[in-house]
């Protein structure tokens, strides 16, 4: 008990984060139980209040948008999650690759680096999703995509600072295999703040994804929180909280990842974490 009220003392936004997170993967998981109504059926009840039979109100096809809430936070989750881990992986890889080979390894997979950082992403993936379509794995894919850049940088550096300490000396000095010294040493070493910045990457992935549907650009058959605020936006005068309550979960959803992001950075980082205990 102790430790737990030292931990929530010392990093209380990972610990608030990680149980906004965990409320989030129990409602995901539990949506079907939890949700009152199919979000996908249709009632005579179109554009009601919130109201006992409804919490949440319904929009103007009679859809309950609690359930919506509830089966939205899966997309949210599914494409966020996926997007950010796709983007961790090519970062850490390329990243590493650049850092620990240095000379024109560097160069090359540095000027690629530089050219994706110059490209809106946000610009790019609107321009992909209309040329080969919005499903939702095909919208998972081009965010991971697109968001890599952030983690290649960051494990660029940590390979540039490991590349230079004793035990990499010595395992190229045995004549250990380049490669298996990346595998084995580098990526493992530098993985740290790539994880932070991971889950700092499942929030912008949901906003990409909620931006995407908001647009009209996300999966049609498959319930959004960005789908719901665009299917409210004309009706804010009148049927404000068709809009309001996804807005909502995805301001809480960001929120909690965030806090976590946050947190472990701090974590791992031990020039924060030093700075913090002071």
């Amino acid at each position: 008990m102790k430790k737990v009220k030292h931990l929530i003392h010392r990093y209380p936004r990972l610990i608030f984060g990680l149980c906004m997170a965990f409320v989030l993967v129990i409602v995901a998981v539990l949506a079907p139980l939890l949700s009152p109504y199919n979000p996908y059926d249709l009632s005579d009840d179109m554009m009601v209040g919130p109201s006992a039979a409804h919490w949440f109100g319904t929009d103007k096809l009679g859809r309950d948008i609690l359930s919506m809430i509830l089966y939205g936070s899966r997309t949210s989750l599914i494409i966020g999650i996926s997007s950010a881990m796709i983007a961790a992986v090519i970062g850490t890889i390329i990243g590493a690759i650049a850092g620990y080979l240095g000379g024109k390894a560097d160069l090359i997979l540095g000027e690629i680096i530089n050219i994706f950082m110059m490209i809106p992403s946000f610009f790019l993936i609107l321009i992909i999703v209309a040329l080969f379509g919005s499903g939702l794995f095909k919208v998972m894919i081009v965010i991971g995509l697109t968001s890599w850049t952030g983690n290649a940088k960051i494990m660029r550096g940590q390979a540039l600072s490991l590349r230079s300490r004793t035990f990499v000396k010595a395992s190229e000095a045995v004549g250990e295999n380049r490669m298996k010294i990346l595998i084995k040493h580098i990526i493992p070493n530098g993985i740290f703040p790539i994880v932070s910045n991971t889950t700092m990457g499942i929030a912008s992935a949901i906003l990409m994804e909620s931006s995407l549907a908001f647009l009209g650009l996300g999966d049609p058959n498959t319930v959004s929180w960005g789908q719901l605020i665009a299917n409210g936006k004309a009706y804010l005068t009148s049927g404000w909280w068709i809009s309001f309550f996804g807005g909502i979960a995805i301001i809480y959803t960001v929120v909690a990842f965030f806090f976590i992001g946050d947190g472990l950075n701090v974590i791992l980082n031990p020039k924060i974490r030093n700075v913090t205990n002071v």
